[in-house]
C-alpha cells in the first residue's frame, strides 16, 4: 500500500483484524484499565479479575504445549523439572529475611520478560516483512527494550530504593541516561524519516507495536510510583493485560495450526485435544490456575505460600525462552505461519476469540 509515496508494509501474523485486535489493540484495555484507577475506580475487582481470568491463566498456557504434549515433554526433558527448584527460591529467601530482595528481583524479571515478549512481536513483524538489514535489527531492539526497562528501573529506584534515588550522584546519572535514551529515541526517529524519504518500506505492523507499548511504559510507571512500592500491583494489572491477550491469541494460533497436523496430533497427546476447540485451551488454563495458584494462595496463606507460587511464574519465563526460537524449529516456524502469507481472517484459526511475562500469580502482590 503506498501513501503519498510512503510504502507501507502491512504484513500480519494472523490477518489485519486479528493483529490490530489482539496484538496491537488490545493494549486499548491496558489504557482504559489505568484511567479507570486514575479515576479512583476500586483496586479489588480489577486484581481478581486479572488474576484470576486473564493474566493468570496465561502463565499456565504454557503447559498446553510443554507438560501436555508428549513430544515437546521429550524434547525438553529435565528442564520441565525445573518448576519444583524454582518453587523454592522465595521461601528460602523468606526465611533468610531476604524477602524484599526476592521481589524486586522477581519483578524484575518480570518486567524483563514482557519487555522481550513486545520485541518478540517485533520480530515476528520483521520476519514477515522480511527486514534483515543488521542495523535496524540493533535500534529496534536497543530503542524498545530500553523504552520498556528504563520507566521500571526509575520506578524501582523512586520506591524500594528511594534512599539511594535522592543522592546526587544517582540524580546526575539519571538525567546523563535520560539523555542517553532521548538520543537513542532521536535517532530510531531519524532513521524512520530516512527510509520515508528513501522510499524504502515502511513496517508498519512493527511500529504500532511500538506505538503501543512505549507511552503506556512510561504513562503507566509515572502513575504507579505515586502509590509508593505498593504501586507495582496497579502497575501489573495495566501491563499484564496486554501483554497476556497478546500471549493468549499467539497460544492459541499456534497450537490451533501446530496440532492441526495429523502427524503432530497423534503423538502429541492431551495437548492436540486441547487445541481443538478454544474453550477447552482456555479452560484448563483457567482450570490450571485455580489448582496451581490461587487455591494455595487463598487456602494456606502466608509469605512462605507467597513466595513459593512465584516457581510458576519462573517457570513460564524459562520454558517460553526456550519454546519461542523460531530459529531452527520449523515446525514451530510452520505453526505461526511465518512462512506464508496470513490466514484470512475467515479460516478457523484466525477466527476472534471468544467473548511476552507479567505473572499470573497471587504473589505479584508486595509483601507486606
Amino acid at each position: 500500500m503506498t501513501v503519498e509515496g510512503v510504502r507501507l508494509e502491512s504484513k500480519w501474523i494472523i490477518s489485519g483484524r486479528e493483529d490490530l485486535t489482539w496484538f496491537i489493540g488490545s493494549s486499548l484495555v491496558s489504557y482504559a484499565v489505568l484511567a479507570l484507577m486514575a479515576a479512583g475506580f476500586p483496586l479489588t475487582p480489577l486484581f481478581i479479575i486479572w488474576l484470576a481470568g486473564i493474566d493468570g491463566p496465561h502463565v499456565v498456557a504454557t503447559f498446553t504445549r510443554t507438560y501436555f504434549d508428549n513430544t515437546e515433554r521429550r524434547r525438553l526433558g529435565l528442564l520441565l523439572w525445573i518448576l519444583l527448584p524454582a518453587s523454592f527460591i522465595g521461601p528460602l529467601m523468606v526465611r533468610a529475611g531476604a524477602e524484599l530482595f526476592f521481589y524486586a528481583g522477581a519483578i524484575t524479571w518480570l518486567h524483563y520478560h514482557i519487555a522481550k515478549q513486545h520485541f518478540g512481536f517485533v520480530m515476528l513483524y520483521k520476519v514477515k516483512a522480511k527486514e534483515r538489514e543488521r542495523a535496524d535489527y540493533l535500534l529496534d531492539r536497543w530503542f524498545l527494550l530500553s523504552s520498556l526497562m528504563l520507566p521500571f528501573v526509575r520506578f524501582l529506584l523512586q520506591t524500594v530504593f528511594a534512599p539511594l534515588y535522592a543522592s546526587p550522584a544517582v540524580h546526575v546519572i539519571q538525567l546523563v541516561v535520560l539523555a542517553a535514551y532521548v538520543g537513542l529515541a532521536g535517532v530510531f526517529v531519524l532513521r524512520q524519516c530516512r527510509r520515508w524519504k528513501a522510499g524504502h518500506t515502511i513496517n508498519a505492523p512493527k511500529l504500532m507495536v511500538m506505538l503501543a507499548i512505549i507511552p503506556l511504559q512510561w504513562i503507566t510507571f509515572t502513575y504507579a510510583a505515586g502509590f509508593g512500592y505498593e504501586g507495582i500491583r496497579r502497575a501489573g494489572i495495566v501491563l499484564g493485560l496486554f501483554h497476556s491477550f497478546q500471549y493468549h491469541r499467539l497460544m492459541w494460533f499456534h497450537n490451533h495450526n501446530r496440532y492441526s497436523d495429523p502427524e503432530v496430533e497423534a503423538t502429541a497427546g492431551p495437548a492436540a485435544v486441547l487445541a481443538k476447540r478454544f474453550v477447552y485451551y482456555f479452560g484448563a488454563a483457567l482450570g490450571l490456575n485455580l489448582l496451581l495458584n490461587l487455591l494455595p494462595a487463598y487456602t494456606v496463606p502466608g509469605p512462605y505460600v507467597n513466595a513459593a507460587l512465584w516457581g510458576l511464574a519462573f517457570t513460564h519465563y524459562i520454558l517460553d525462552s526456550k519454546i519461542w526460537r523460531v530459529r531452527g524449529d520449523k515446525q514451530l516456524a510452520a505453526a505461526l505461519r511465518l512462512n506464508q502469507p496470513a490466514t484470512p481472517a475467515s479460516s478457523s484459526a484466525a477466527s476472534p476469540l471468544p467473548g511476552r511475562t507479567i505473572a499470573g500469580s497471587a504473589v505479584l502482590v508486595p509483601p507486606r
